[in-house]
């Protein structure tokens, strides 16, 4: 995924940025860094956690909530 990237299918929580869009970790109860990975159909900006994402470039750029 880009980070223009539109995506589809996802939980409530999953598609306002609230948990991860791979693994499904909820950032509300779980302390665990993530990067932007795009966007959802509601227009919310979407995560992943860093250990769901092979872009290694991306990791210094990891959001911990």
């Amino acid at each position: 995924m880009s980070g223009d990237t539109i995506t589809t299918g996802l939980t409530a929580l999953q598609a306002n940025g609230l948990a991860c869009v791979v693994c499904g970790a909820d950032y509300l109860h779980v302390r665990v860094p993530h990067v932007p990975l795009g966007w959802s159909v509601t227009g919310s900006q979407v995560f992943a956690c860093i250990g769901c994402t092979n872009d290694g470039r991306r990791v210094a750029g990891g959001v911990l909530r």
